[in-house]
């Protein structure tokens, strides 16, 4: 008993310091798998567009992989660099410090407040903030993909006006550029006759992901998965900000109360 009152009165400068860098590794890996997880799912759905088109669920997704991107290639090289660092330090302090943090999850990096490494906790929120954009931007696609199953999509006349490659990992496809009856520009998954006009399922929520036009129930079952998992993934997001605010909260409180204290007895 003894012994620990005086490790605690006597701290050790570098397992302190070692602690911080567990923590500080432990949030850039954090970000960075869930960077690429998210990473590997949109550009999934990528994929499955026309990387010729420039409609609004193209740019959104070619953004949201560009941002994710660098997330990734950041948050990578920064856990490598701590990674070596960790090894640097002797064996002992290692052990002590990961037992100083082993009763941390992971999970609740996030929402720690106030965080014990800031630099981290604020590159792993940037990268929450990008998923809870994700799954803002697939909602209009489940809508429509919901709709379409259900059968309360409106119909639209299609105008198909010209031809463009669509190549993934499988190879390449030819697809439809044309325009809806009511001027939007849209493409269809496969190859028909140039202006030939039929009719299609025109999209429910116009907006996002959901500017893409359903030709079946497999596309349609595709956007709802995406949806569903996004959404989920935005859930996520705002319960970690929820329990962040009223950490933050709960800090705010307790510092104007010290302070209160503080001031009371200087006044005696």
């Amino acid at each position: 008993m003894g012994s620990q009152d005086a490790a605690v009165a006597d701290p050790d400068p570098e397992v302190d310091a070692t602690v911080r860098l567990l923590h500080r590794r432990r949030g850039w890996i954090w970000a960075t798998v869930i960077s690429v997880v998210a990473w590997v799912l949109v550009c999934g759905l990528l994929g499955s567009l026309d990387p010729n088109a420039s409609g609004p669920g193209e740019a959104v997704a070619a953004i949201f992989v560009l941002l994710l991107t660098l997330v990734a290639i950041v948050g990578l090289v920064a856990s490598v660099v701590d990674t070596v660092k960790l090894h640097r330090r002797g064996v002992g302090v290692r052990k002590q410090a990961r037992q100083r943090t082993a009763h941390y999850p992971a999970r609740a990096h996030a929402y720690s407040y106030p965080p014990r490494h800031r630099v981290s906790w604020i590159f792993g929120w940037i990268l929450m903030l990008v998923l809870l954009g994700i799954g803002v931007a697939a909602l209009p696609g489940l809508v429509d993909g919901v709709a379409y199953v259900a059968g309360a999509e409106n119909t639209a006349v299609f105008l198909p006006t010209s031809y463009s490659q669509d190549c993934g990992r499988s190879g390449c496809t030819t697809v439809t550029a044309g325009v809806l009856n009511n001027g939007a520009s849209v493409t269809w998954p496969n190859q028909v006759p140039l202006f030939e006009s039929f009719t299609v399922s025109q999209p429910t929520w116009d907006w996002g992901f959901g500017t893409n036009l359903i030709d079946g129930d497999g596309t349609a079952a595709g956007m709802i998965f995406a949806g569903v998992l996004f959404d989920g993934f935005s859930v996520l997001v705002l319960v970690h900000l929820f329990k962040l605010g009223r950490r933050w909260l709960r800090h705010r409180q307790l510092g104007q109360q010290m302070a209160g204290a503080d001031w009371a007895a200087s006044r005696r």
